[in-house]
């Protein structure tokens, strides 16, 4: 009797492992999800939750890095490269870094985006835009070298494209000027 009890349980061990337990581990019935199932739904759940807390880290030390950004620098880049079209401040700059030379811009046009080509098909998948902006202008040679300088140390990215002298009898040149600067879409 003593040796025949613990064969019996070693028996039923057996028979419980492979009737009940092996298949709930491995999943061979589809009606319940087996246990490695659901283990592999928890490691997927935890590797979400530590992207998440290294997400949620990464961007409150991109905050804490932004919010110690000078705001004059910041500033200054949104006058290099702004985020939209303000075609009159644009003007108004050109217009007083011209007053600052004594000069007067007569003529004034905008095309609102000089590199739109009409001829490309699809979508537009630049990340700026540009402004084109054309003037004419009255003054002598070295005037209009200095507005051309103070033009080139203003914070706004400009580009000359067009440039044309016309002299007069005056002693005075006529000036007409193409420039194009840019923008962030």
């Amino acid at each position: 009797m003593n040796f025949i009890t613990p064969i019996i349980l070693i028996i039923i061990s057996f028979g419980v492992f492979f009737a009940y337990v092996n298949p709930n581990y491995r999943g061979v019935d589809s009606t319940n999800p087996s246990v490695k199932v659901l283990q592999e739904e928890h490691d997927q759940y935890q590797r979400a939750l530590d992207n998440s807390s290294n997400l949620r880290a990464k961007r409150n030390s991109l905050q804490d890095t932004a919010e110690n950004f000078n705001p004059d620098d910041i500033k200054r880049l949104n006058e290099l490269l702004p985020d939209n079209v303000d075609n009159i401040k644009l003007v108004i700059d050109i217009k007083n870094i011209a007053q600052k030379n004594r000069l007067v811009l007569k003529n004034i046009k905008l095309d609102n985006d000089a590199s739109a080509d009409s001829k490309k098909i699809g979508t537009d998948t630049t990340k700026y835009g540009t402004v084109g902006v054309s003037f004419a202008v009255n003054s002598s040679y070295d005037n209009f070298q200095n507005f051309i300088r103070d033009l080139e140390k203003s914070l706004r990215l400009i580009d000359i494209v067009d440039l044309s002298v016309t002299s007069n009898d005056t002693g005075l040149y006529d000036f007409s000027v193409g420039i194009k600067t840019y923008w962030l879409k």
